[in-house]
């Protein structure tokens, strides 16, 4: 079992790597990001829109609250609309994840899927689902951008270890 300094670690990570990404969407003319592809959001703006609606879900999920269709910002949005959602999420994710106690992480939350089925995962899986969604879609980001020839950043972990020095050197013999 990860404690809640691995888990708060991993959202640090995830949102680290969500802004580098930021970073080289903004780059990216808003035609070129809404430009259909064959991707399954359709295009960049959709596939970010679907990150960004997915870690709203999951932290309203985490709240004890259970939305029974994706919020309708998430198809209206603008870019700069869904980065202004990114924001509050990431700080209302920021304020749960400082309440979360150690014993919190195998406590189960229950909610129901948008197809109307019961279900229930302990917080610290829940958490590790929400990292690792991010880090599958960034992935498919990473792939639109260079087949629209724009550059894709690094957002591999160990970056991100590197680049906040938290990576620490073996020593050499």
């Amino acid at each position: 079992m990860m404690t809640v300094d691995e888990m708060r670690e991993l959202v640090a990570y995830t949102e680290w790597a969500t802004a580098k990404l930021l970073e080289a969407l903004r780059l990216v003319p808003d035609a070129a990001r809404r430009r259909r592809d064959d991707s399954a959001f359709g295009s960049l703006h959709g596939t970010f829109a679907h990150i960004v609606g997915a870690e709203w879900v999951w932290l309203e999920r985490w709240n004890g609250r259970a939305p029974a269709t994706p919020a309708a910002w998430v198809g209206e949005a603008s870019f700069d609309g869904l980065v202004q959602h990114l924001d509050e999420i990431q700080r209302g994710r920021a304020a749960y994840l400082s309440a979360l106690k150690p014993t919190d992480l195998a406590a189960p939350i229950a909610y129901r899927t948008f197809a109307g089925m019961e279900a229930a995962n302990p917080i610290g899986d829940l958490i590790k689902h929400v990292v690792n969604h991010g880090s599958y879609h960034r992935g498919q980001l990473s792939m639109q951008l260079r087949q629209l020839g724009a550059k894709a950043p690094s957002t591999d972990y160990i970056a991100w270890l590197r680049e906040t020095g938290r990576a620490s050197a073996a020593p050499r013999a």
